[in-house]
């Protein structure tokens, strides 16, 4: 082990070496070669006289009075709809992905209207390496990065639970993700993601006019509208509004699970003058459904003493629906100094209501054949969150060397209350000829969490590029964590105050006009919320690794392949009713991506992911366990064809196969869920201002069991075929 330790620090001390030495050297060339201050120079260094100066000024004079005006020509280039060669709201800089030193990747609006995609769990398909829940689990918007879970972000911002990225994504411009520890750049009130950070990048106004409204359905009775209005308030384009929304009844081919979701945002956007814009952005979201707690592994993918049906179900007579209320308002000033330099203001504030009312197999009884007791479960949480993030963004040159320079402060205040009620045995369920008991809310108190989360943080990042094509970046990050969590419940009044420096180096080399090759290591933390901890707390450290390939070739094909390897220690092990930090897990594997256009209106997009995520040390679980519901292969390809003329002009048609090897239902690898392939399709065609589209789910009808994370592991059956149709007009 000591010589595995050996070989990680030596790697990241020479680079940092490097970079400080390269730094130090870039600033001394930078003095000794500029001219002295208020001396004008030309471009061989020398001083000019006033003879040559009124010499110059002649022969300009002579020339515009020569001159002939040209009448101006105006070149513009559509950008390619599948590629974005940029990340800025995720790396919250300038730089190109190319150069980038960490895996990262872009889902546009494009990809995601191809592929008729639902909901926000299904776009992640599109990403190796991670892995995204479903839309049935109301109280789990975490997603999987590289092994480790992740938050979403929403406009840079954390959403800690149920939100407008886990729900619709009527608003969603594109979904931008970074791999790996980004604790340098990003935060949150308990500090940054540790697998990764994966951010919904939400539609800005546009100066043109523009309107969109649409209907949809599906197989099982789900249905829908949404609209997207975008219109300036004024002629100069100066004041620009922008509302999309999603109505919509969804449907479960389980008839019993049913909802509604209510969604709409409204953005203004207003130039205050030529360098400067203020963008404010509201979101309103109200969702219901019937909450949905799984199927016991044992007796579906794990024997047991009875063998449910695919769509048994524990439920309740007058059960209440689970809701979700999320309010939120987000405020950007972004001014303009010049083409090099910038400042961006960020505010958001989250009010959020959670209310689940949940039924399931017993704590306090075991089943006996067919008969299982079951419980009720109430959980009210309530949260509210502000945050506030200033930066300046700078390209400058010291000598031969150029910078793209960020700095800036993060703050994150959040307040976490809940409450959860268990009313044990509220009836005893045959599950061979179901009968369901009535519902009874309230019970014996599981837990009752008033916690409070605060971060203030200070960053720097710069890249220097010199010879054209050889890049360094280095990160620090400085932050002061305060975690104040109580459960009356459980006993516990705990705080937790961790003043710590995070830091992240790499390089890149363009090795060809197209082909770069990156090297970076990274760190970050985060606190364990919302878990009640034996003795004092101290942070989950995260490290990570990666060296891969970068190419984007002749605008047609871009992607990437990376190693990696990621670890966290201090990790939260359960002991029963309380938790202990004394794990360390950790994930390696290989990831590749590709979006390729071998013809006009032909793509291809292709990903793979091997990833061995397992738990290095632990008090109660076994040594070399994998980590839950992360499946050791995954891969995807998905081909999209656009006629663009002749007798099919305006039709479209798409063809995708995921897959995935099984994956650990629970921390323990008691039962694992098995390997899956499934086949989706879509058929579009526009014609005008209207177009048709028609997606396919599970074209083959494919039937297996998903792992979802209610209390501690439970699974669910994925859906089986299903067809969702929409139309909608833009005018």
């Amino acid at each position: 082990m000591s010589d595995i330790l050996s070989l990680q620090r030596h790697p990241r001390t020479r680079l940092l070496t490097a970079a400080a030495a390269l730094l130090a050297a870039s600033s001394v060339f930078s003095q000794t070669s500029s001219p002295a201050a208020g001396t004008p120079a030309n471009s061989a260094g020398k001083v000019k006289t006033k003879a040559e100066t009124k010499a110059n000024a002649t022969s300009a004079d002579l020339a515009r009075q020569q001159s002939t005006v040209l009448p101006e020509i105006l070149i513009t280039a559509q950008p390619d709809p599948y590629l974005a060669p940029y990340a800025n709201s995720t790396t919250r800089s300038e730089i190109p992905l190319r150069q980038l030193p960490q895996s990262a990747q872009v889902i546009t609006r494009k990809l995601m209207d191809n592929q008729l995609t639902q909901h926000p769990g299904d776009v992640v398909k599109n990403f190796s390496g991670v892995v995204g829940n479903d839309w049935r689990e109301m109280n789990n918007t975490q997603y999987y990065v590289r092994g480790f879970q992740s938050a979403p972000y929403l406009d840079s911002f954390q959403l800690y639970y149920p939100g407008p990225a886990s729900e619709t994504l009527i608003n969603t411009e594109r979904v931008e993700v970074v791999k790996g520890p980004t604790g340098t750049m990003f935060g949150g009130a308990a500090g940054g993601p540790l697998g990764g950070l994966l951010n919904f990048v939400s539609k800005r106004p546009e100066k043109e006019a523009h309107y969109m409204v649409g209907m949809s359905a599906s197989t099982w009775g789900g249905y829908g509208n949404i609209w997207d209005v975008n219109q300036p308030l004024d002629d100069k384009g100066r004041v620009l509004f922008r509302i999309t929304g999603d109505v919509r009844d969804t449907r479960d081919v389980n008839a019993y699970i049913k909802g509604h979701l209510t969604s709409f945002f409204p953005t203004l956007a207003i130039s205050l003058s030529d360098d400067t814009t203020l963008t404010l952005r509201g979101r309103y979201s109200d969702r219901s459904q019937t909450d949905y707690s799984g199927l016991p592994g044992a007796g579906t993918v794990a024997p047991g003493g009875f063998t449910f049906g695919r769509y048994d179900i524990f439920r309740a007579e007058g059960q209440p629906a689970t809701s979700s209320k999320t309010r939120s308002l987000n405020a950007e000033l972004k001014h303009s100094f010049n083409s090099d330099w910038n400042v961006v203001l960020e505010a958001n504030f989250i009010d959020m209501n959670f209310d689940q009312f949940s039924v399931f197999p017993s704590f306090f009884g075991a089943p006996f054949g067919s008969f299982y007791p079951v419980d009720s479960g109430t959980l009210l949480q309530n949260m509210h969150s502000f945050a506030f993030n200033a930066r300046v963004n700078g390209k400058f040159e010291t000598g031969a060397v150029k910078h793209t320079l960020t700095t800036g402060m993060d703050f994150d205040q959040t307040t976490d209350n809940g409450v959860m009620l268990v009313n044990p045995f509220i009836g005893i369920m045959d599950m061979s000829n179901p009968t369901y008991p009535t519902w009874a809310g309230g019970g014996l108190p599981f837990s009752d969490q008033h916690n409070d989360y605060q971060t203030i943080a200070g960053f720097l990042q710069d890249q220097i590029t010199f010879a054209e094509k050889f890049h360094l970046m280095g990160s620090l990050r400085y932050s002061q964590l305060k975690v104040h969590d109580v459960d009356t419940a459980a006993g516990i009044d705990s705080r937790l105050n961790e003043h710590r420096l995070t830091s992240r180096a790499g390089a890149s080399v363009d090795v060809t006009s197209w082909m770069t090759a990156f090297a970076g290591w990274g760190q970050g933390f985060q606190a364990p919320v919302g878990t009640p901890i034996a003795g004092p707390k101290k942070v989950i450290s995260g490290e990570q690794m990666e060296a891969g390939l970068k190419f984007e070739l002749s605008k047609k094909l871009q992607g990437s392949l990376a190693w990696f390897r990621n670890e966290r220690s201090n990790v939260p092990v359960s002991t029963g009713l309380l938790s202990v930090q004394s794990g360390v897990q950790r994930a390696y594997g290989i990831e590749a991506d590709l979006i390729w256009k071998p013809l006009d209106g032909f793509t291809v997009l292709m990903n793979y992911a091997w990833q061995d995520a397992r738990i290095v040390s632990d008090t109660t679980l076994p040594t070399g366990a994998r980590l839950p519901r992360i499946p050791e292969h995954t891969g995807r390809v998905a081909v999209r064809y656009d006629h663009s003329e002749g007798l099919f002009r305006g039709f479209g048609i798409g063809l995708g196969v995921s897959m995935g090897t099984s994956r650990p239902g629970n921390s323990a690898n008691t039962f694992s869920t098995p390997a899956y392939a499934t086949v989706d399709a879509q058929l579009s065609y526009t014609r005008g201002p209207a177009t048709v589209s028609v997606g396919i789910q599970n074209l083959l009808d494919t039937r297996y069991y998903q792992p979802q994370a209610f209390l501690g592991g439970s699974v669910a059956p994925n859906a089986p075929f299903n067809v969702f149709c929409q139309a909608t007009v833009r005018f």
